[in-house]
């Protein structure tokens, strides 16, 4: 179990349920990672607003793009997608619902975040 994938694929299901907008997902998935990790990059580096408006702000888009770019190439990949789609489909009820709680916990811990900076 590849929890990025799993991640995914309740985004997925929550955001693509016609299974027409992909781009959405990916979009939402690289938001949240790249959330997560710019709290820690700004939490570690100790920024604040003067330093990033100097040169942090090059690695912060930086890194954003790395994260979106590596989620393009994995995520269109319409046989990846089927692989994912097919590898979760099939879960219990129970482990269903403890996805469903385990993501939505991760979004909103995610949002939460906010109040740390």
């Amino acid at each position: 179990m590849n929890p990025y994938y799993y991640l995914f694929y309740k985004l997925s299901q929550f955001i693509n349920k016609k299974g027409n907008n992909l781009w959405g997902v990916i979009f939402a998935l690289s938001v949240l990672v790249c959330w997560n990790i710019v709290i820690i990059y700004i939490k570690v580096l100790s920024i604040n607003l003067e330093s990033f408006q100097s040169s942090y702000k090059y690695g912060f888009w930086g890194i954003c793009m790395v994260i979106y770019i590596t989620n393009n190439i994995l995520f269109l990949n319409k046989k990846r997608i089927q692989d994912i789609m097919n590898s979760y489909k099939g879960e219990s009820e129970r482990k269903k619902k403890f996805g469903n709680i385990l993501t939505i916990l991760y979004v909103i811990l995610s949002l939460g975040l906010i109040v740390l900076i």
